[in-house]
């Protein structure tokens, strides 16, 4: 058809009309875009007490969540929706703890990112303490914020309830550690505190603690007759969370049967599915038995390592890689050596607890390897990707006067003769001692600051297994 000059003088209209509708809607979706979400933006806190004693409230109802609803590429998630904050109990002394407990969701399916702050502390299940002011009896209650991927937060405040002008006699304070050469192992201390005596009122009536009953999450108790416990969290939800929760409780008896009981939250980052929601990658973990190294009389370390995945399924090994690092000379050590092995006595790692490998590290045979490390990969039973390593390594020299330093702290110095004594032990590491001066060892210990030390410490020699130390002539 031939144009016609009309036709031709009407085609800019035309397309200047089409691009202005185009422009149109895309400022309208623009503009939606920034709306918050009505449920995001004014998220509700409801305060439902606990039944007394009652560590976590009963199992609710998950709220209903609309269908995952990813974003476009680039956007941020949506933010949290607290659901409800339960208070434990409507009123408490200055100092007591009252456990907070959150429920919370996302609206776009991020929930596995979710992980919690209230004050200070971290977790979904937080024991807070609220001191009053002594000058005026103020006080503040903190607030919670629930997070989710990318750290996209919501923040509101704790619903209040009343804190009282009393303090509790005495305090039990939670304290923990990851154990070295662990994933999963973590070391708990129960750290009792008398409240301080102020002019004009009686002091605590004394306790002397000899039982310390230990709960962890929904697994059996633990009794000890000392303030230290290990355990191993592996936590149900492992395999599909950014952050795993624990609430631990500890009820410390004297000899009548009185209690005070302390409680802590561990939120801990799951580094298993951090690899796999960022790159994708099967995490394969080993736990070592024993946890340190040790030279048998043959010259051999021998240790058997557990092998396991917080994956769905089994893991089929493909490759295991050996990697021999050596000891250093005066131009430093040479670089590392890699050798393909067949494999291991396993060819797959199972679901769960997984499976166990004997492995040995001949040092006579090998005078100048320092540690050989265990390169794996493998595929989960969908085809990711798995990778993982573990060592056995070389434990350091035995201590000498040659290759060590004299202890010159006369505290230290009786702490390891001590330490020597209850083990029955030539030589002790830094983590005997830790370990028996938290279970209350040394308390009664006397020390003569005119003793002349004769005992020395082991160099470090870039183990994992600690200092050793020692005392008597071999040092």
């Amino acid at each position: 058809m031939t144009s016609t000059p009309e036709n031709r003088s009407q085609r800019p209209w035309r397309w200047m009309l089409t691009l202005v509708l185009l422009l149109g809607v895309a400022a309208g979706w623009l503009l939606s875009r920034q709306q918050p979400a009505p449920e995001a933006s004014s998220p509700q806190a409801r305060t439902r007490p606990q039944a007394p004693g009652e560590d976590a409230p009963p199992a609710l109802a998950a709220a209903p969540t609309p269908p995952a609803a990813q974003p476009a590429g680039g956007s941020e998630p949506a933010p949290p929706i607290i659901d409800e904050i339960l208070v434990e109990k409507p009123e408490v002394c200055s100092g007591e703890d009252n456990l907070i407990t959150i429920r919370a969701h996302t609206p776009d399916g991020n929930d596995a990112h979710l992980h919690y702050t209230v004050g200070d502390g971290t977790g979904q299940r937080i024991p807070l303490r609220v001191w009053r002011n002594d000058a005026d009896g103020s006080y503040e209650l903190p607030k919670v914020t629930v997070f989710t991927k990318n750290n996209v937060s919501v923040t509101v405040p704790v619903p209040p309830y009343k804190v009282k002008d009393c303090e509790p006699e005495r305090l039990v304070h939670v304290l923990s550690r990851r154990m070295p050469n662990a994933e999963d192992d973590f070391e708990f201390f129960a750290r009792l505190l008398d409240r301080p005596v102020k002019p004009g009122q009686p002091a605590p009536k004394p306790f002397v603690p000899v039982r310390y009953v230990w709960s962890f999450d929904d697994s059996a108790t633990e009794t000890t007759t000392s303030p230290v416990v290990a355990h191993t969290l592996l936590g149900s939800n492992g395999a599909d969370s950014m952050y795993t929760q624990h609430l631990i409780r500890v009820d410390v008896f004297d000899a009548s049967g009185h209690k005070v009981t302390g409680r802590s939250s561990l939120q801990l980052l799951n580094t298993s599915f951090e690899n796999f929601d960022k790159k994708g990658i099967v995490t394969l973990l080993a736990a070592g038995t024993p946890r340190f190294p040790v030279l048998d009389p043959d010259g051999v370390v021998r240790q058997t390592f557990r092998l396991y995945h917080r994956f769905r399924g089994p893991v089929r090994l493909t490759k295991v890689t050996t990697i021999r690092a050596f000891r250093g000379t005066d131009e430093g050590p040479p670089p590392p050596e890699q050798v393909d092995v067949a494999s291991l006595p396993i060819s797959e790692v199972p679901e769960g607890q997984g499976s166990e490998v004997k492995v040995s590290f001949d040092t006579n045979a090998e005078p100048e390897v320092f540690a050989i490390t265990y390169s794996l990969e493998g595929l989960s039973a969908d085809g990711h990707p798995a990778r993982g390593t573990f060592s056995v390594m070389r434990p350091p020299p035995k201590p000498t006067k040659e290759n060590s330093t004299r202890i010159s702290d006369p505290a230290l110095l009786a702490k390891v003769k001590r330490a020597r004594e209850l083990l029955k032990q030539e030589y002790v590491t830094d983590e005997d001692i830790l370990r028996l001066d938290r279970e209350g060892k040394f308390a009664d210990l006397k020390i003569d600051s005119s003793q002349n030390p004769s005992s020395t410490v082991a160099p470090a020699s870039g183990t994992s297994t600690g200092r050793l130390r020692g005392s008597g002539s071999g040092r």
